[in-house]
């Protein structure tokens, strides 16, 4: 039987911000997976986020090759030569920008850049991107609000780490491609196209296309090395969760999903569960083409001490979870074969069933 997935809403959010944190809390206690509806998004607005952030993996590799991946400030282009250095495989490619393209603050020098948006995708891109930024991060702050109420702390105790005008927020706007698969590559056994991982942000809000299957889940409160992984801020690039089920979790129209990220889980105390998630190759009956998706990783500004109230996991710095991810990543590049590897993206349980999506 699938795992529950709650839908929350929004609805009404100042009258009923304290049933909303209950729901919240209960949803993160357990899968850590939830989906937001009556978020206030239009989705004329996510369709037109999704046709942007096309564009700007359209861009020939030439052009994109002016922008790489930059672990210092976690924004860029990751191409499929990139990332094949570091899985092993070609079935994944990842554009990033923050509030200031692919520029802005530097987390090992700590300097400012500035503004760096490719000239190539124009004003209109900008401008587009920093809206779309800022409405998705309004709905951050009403789940974040929320949250805090439920864990009976003040609403207010997530606001100034979270202040999307900081020089220092390192919030990120991905668009996620997974090129598509012919008929005779979805025949053979193929590895998952992004590996079993949990994020390292404090929230992760996702933009799904309908049709666009593929994602699956593993319920934090069921991964049996979770607290190991937690307990490393590089565990995205160095573990691989040991879960017993992974469950489906395909768009449901209206609704934003949402994911804990390991950042919560610390601030916490693990309460709050880091939910283990991949994107699987499509079955043979699924949709081969193309896969995007849009993730809006929350993070609070790079000085930002993170530790729950019990001190259960090591004080980490905001910056400190970037850091060691960005080390974790850099340090699996051009080591093909290597242990991590084989676990990542040749290991794996089949999914068994598809989640049972509830209104909370």
């Amino acid at each position: 039987m699938g795992k529950q997935i709650l839908i929350i809403s929004l609805a009404n959010f100042e009258s009923r911000k304290h049933e909303i944190g209950r729901q919240l809390v209960e949803a993160a206690k357990d899968t850590g997976f939830f989906l937001v509806s009556d978020h206030g998004i239009e989705e004329n607005l996510i369709d037109e986020a999704f046709q942007k952030a096309k564009s700007a993996l359209d861009l020939p590799d030439t052009v994109k090759k002016n922008y790489p991946f930059s672990l210092d400030r976690y924004v860029g282009w990751r191409g499929l030569d990139e990332l094949q250095s570091v899985t092993g495989n070609r079935l994944w490619e990842q554009w990033l920008v923050n509030r200031h393209g692919v520029g802005g603050y530097d987390a090992r020098t700590h300097e400012s850049l500035g503004d760096n948006w490719p000239p190539e995708l124009g004003a209109d891109y900008r401008d587009f991107t920093l809206k779309f930024q800022e409405r998705t991060h309004e709905v951050l702050l009403k789940i974040l609000q929320a949250l805090a109420l439920g864990l009976g702390w003040d609403e207010s105790f997530f606001n100034e780490a979270f202040d999307i005008h900081s020089p220092e927020n390192p919030s990120i706007l991905a668009v996620n491609y997974y090129p598509p698969m012919t008929d005779e590559e979805v025949h053979k056994k193929q590895p998952p196209r992004l590996h079993a991982h949990a994020d390292m942000d404090v929230l992760t809000i996702l933009y799904q296309r309908a049709g666009d299957t593929g994602l699956e889940i593993a319920p934090g409160s069921e991964a049996e090395n979770a607290e190991a992984l937690i307990a490393d801020p590089g565990n995205i690039w160095n573990g691989v969760p040991q879960a017993r089920e992974w469950t489906t979790l395909d768009c449901v129209k209206g609704c934003l999903t949402v994911n804990i990220g390991d950042g919560l889980a610390r601030w916490t105390d693990g309460l709050l569960k880091s939910t283990y998630h991949r994107v699987r190759a499509p079955k043979i009956t699924d949709n081969k083409g193309p896969r995007y998706s849009i993730p809006y990783f929350a993070n609070p500004k790079l000085s930002t001490i993170i530790q729950g109230p019990k001190k259960r996991f090591e004080a980490v710095t905001s910056f400190d979870l970037l850091a060691e991810t960005g080390k974790s990543y850099h340090a699996k590049k051009d080591t093909p074969g290597n242990e991590w590897q084989q676990k990542a993206y040749l290991d794996h349980i089949d999914a068994q069933s598809p989640a049972e999506v509830v209104v909370a």
